[in-house]
């Protein structure tokens, strides 16, 4: 598997993930997260981790800053 920055390696998916019913979280606290059913499983990803190229159609992938403030969202 190859790794890389997620914004080079994760293409924009289709929402499988159940993303359009959560509200517009960019710049929120990770933990809000906590306050909402996700459809599938989750998957931080931080300032400088390389992520592999392994799509999961019903993940939710939460790219964060080193204050763990959401910085986007993406299915993936």
């Amino acid at each position: 598997m190859r790794m890389g920055p997620a914004e080079r390696m994760i293409p924009p998916q289709p929402d499988r993930c159940g993303l359009a019913a959560l509200p517009d979280l960019t710049g929120q606290e990770m933990s809000r997260l906590a306050d909402f059913r996700l459809q599938g499983p989750l998957r931080v990803i931080w300032p400088g981790q390389e992520v592999t190229a392994e799509i999961q159609s019903n993940r939710i992938n939460a790219e964060v800053d080193v204050e763990a403030r959401i910085l986007r969202l993406f299915c993936g």
